[in-house]
């Protein structure tokens, strides 16, 4: 669970570290137990990045405060028993844990509200936070029926990832280019790199003798292609647990001097935007503050004209180890951009306002909910609720009728919600039929003929259709879209495509799947074949 966590979970604006998260532990015990493997498997962390909040600790409010103080502040990590369950808003979080079972639905969607709080700025300026992940190790959503969304393996490369391949390329053009010097600097920087992955980490432990030859002098020195190549597929990886924190800008600062003596060797037009950026920097950095004010004979020489005229890597070199420590000191930019306009246009003495559209009320999963549990309490009192589940077609006269038991029956039950539900729907029966789902038998009454017609299917064939049929028996339809996306693409990554090939096999299944829509907003699919075209 804590492996999966730190190598899977929504990651800070560096990538090097997951931001902020809470894991949901059964009782103080299972929490110390978590907390205690964490430390075992990430000790550059130094025991503070994950902390058990309970009431068992005395400073459970203080950890609670210093958990919501910053995104970047310890603890980065929280093992909860209860305390942060509900009621705590921490907008910074982005990963939730579920290392325990829930059978109370109104705690688990409170458990899932920890994530849903909006944070702007979270991963830089100017992006926000967006998403949040979940990791439910307790199969908790399939208790609960609830729909969701896997989420792929992170391909993004952390802050020090980065680096260490931009500094492997430096070192590989050097060789290239004839540069012993900045070869020697490339390779030296590498090897610290190396060095500084500690092998008491679970990730690196288990790279311990590749990382322990390849850190040898005389291996990296002699820099043979398939030295360079398992640098880059084994050991470039480990840099992500690499503990930044702190001294984030410094190694900001790093990779941009490596990418500037990159493109300086390669006579790259590409190193005069580069050098915008480097200048950009350091003017913003804070001369009034005594550790900047002493690098100033350093800065002004970086400003001028000449510096840039006669620029070396080696001279290059020297800024970055002079002013990395210092770059922590620059001004952050606080641009916000201009909010989206409003535009009335006319044309001929008629308005057109252009505003954005706003979401059904009856889209929203909480208005679902509240509709579903009035009409499944009233379901065995209403035959048009029966006929409407059974897949039978139903007249507005009936409609008409369970709209007014429906509105008498429930005073308690806020009338706006029922109101809005049955003034929007349409088709009504549909939109129902939507919620309290379809008859198990009926639905596999309407596939029969699919599976008479092609009785040899294959066993992802028959998963996919079961999936299907699940599919239509809970909700009263599909769209053709959805076949496309989790879970149908679990079973083959360009899902209905990926499981049937025969076309004539595909267009049988969609008219099947076609018959459970209203007819009014059924269409008719095509599938074409452009290889001829």
């Amino acid at each position: 669970m804590l492996r999966n966590l730190m190598e899977n979970g929504l990651a800070d604006e560096t990538g090097q570290a997951p931001g902020k998260s809470i894991i949901f532990a059964r009782n103080h015990n299972h929490a110390v137990l978590l907390a205690e493997i964490f430390n075992e498997l990430y000790p550059q962390y130094g025991g503070k990045f994950c902390r058990v909040i309970d009431n068992y600790d005395p400073r459970a409010e203080q950890l609670i405060d210093d958990f919501k103080s910053d995104k970047n502040s310890n603890p980065r990590i929280a093992i909860s028993v209860d305390m942060m369950d509900t009621g705590i808003d921490v907008p910074e979080i982005v990963n939730l844990v579920f290392a325990k079972p829930i059978r109370s639905l109104v705690k688990f969607e409170q458990m899932i509200g920890r994530g849903t709080r909006l944070c702007r700025n979270l991963f830089g300026s100017n992006k926000n936070k967006t998403q949040f992940r979940i990791f439910d190790h307790w199969g908790n959503f399939d208790f609960f029926e609830k729909q969701y969304k896997k989420t792929e393996p992170s391909v993004s490369k952390s802050l020090m990832q980065q680096l260490f391949e931009a500094r492997l390329d430096l070192a590989r053009l050097c060789l290239d280019k004839g540069e012993p010097g900045m070869f020697n600097t490339a390779v030296d920087l590498i090897q610290m790199s190396l060095e500084g992955l500690s092998e008491d980490t679970i990730s690196v432990r288990e790279k311990w003798r590749e990382k322990r030859t390849l850190s040898k002098p005389e291996i990296l020195h002699q820099f043979s292609p398939a030295t360079e190549q398992a640098l880059r597929a084994q050991m470039a990886p480990l840099m992500k647990w690499l503990d930044i924190r702190g001294v984030t800008e410094a190694y900001l600062f790093d990779l941009l001097i490596v990418n500037l003596q990159t493109e300086l060797l390669k006579k790259s037009a590409h190193f005069s935007d580069l050098k915008d950026q480097m200048l950009n920097q350091i003017s913003r950095l804070q001369m009034h503050l005594n550790p900047v004010r002493e690098k100033a004979e350093l800065i002004n020489r970086v400003k001028s004209v000449a510096f840039w005229k006669t620029v070396t890597g080696d001279s290059l070199e020297e800024v970055r180890k002079e002013l990395r420590g210092i770059m922590k000191y620059t001004e952050k930019l606080t641009y916000e951009p201009e909010p989206p306009r409003h535009i009335d246009v006319s044309d001929g003495g008629v308005e057109f306002a252009l505003r954005p559209t706003n979401l059904k009320f009856s889209d929203m999963p909480g208005f679902r909910k509240k509709v579903q549990e009035v009409l499944i309490k009233l379901f065995d009192e209403s035959p048009v609720l029966q006929k409407i589940k059974a897949g039978g077609k139903v007249s507005k006269k009936e409609l008409d009728s369970l709209t007014s038991l429906i509105l008498t029956k429930n005073p308690n039950v806020d009338q706006e919600v029922l109101k809005e539900f049955f003034e929007t729907a349409d088709p009504l029966d549909h939109a129902i039929r939507s919620i309290i789902g379809m008859d198990a038998g009926v639905v596999e009454k309407r596939f029969a003929e699919f599976s008479v017609r092609y009785p040899k299917l294959t066993s992802d064939q028959l998963n996919f259709l079961n999936l299907l049929k699940n599919h239509i028996s809970r909700y009263g339809s599909i769209e053709i879209e959805d076949l496309y996306e989790p879970p149908f693409t679990t079973l083959h990554s360009e899902g209905l495509d990926g499981i049937f090939i025969d076309e004539k096999m595909v267009e049988a299944l969609l008219t099947v799947i076609e018959s459970f829509k209203p007819q009014e907003h059924a269409t008719k699919v095509h599938r074409y074949d452009f290889q001829d075209s």
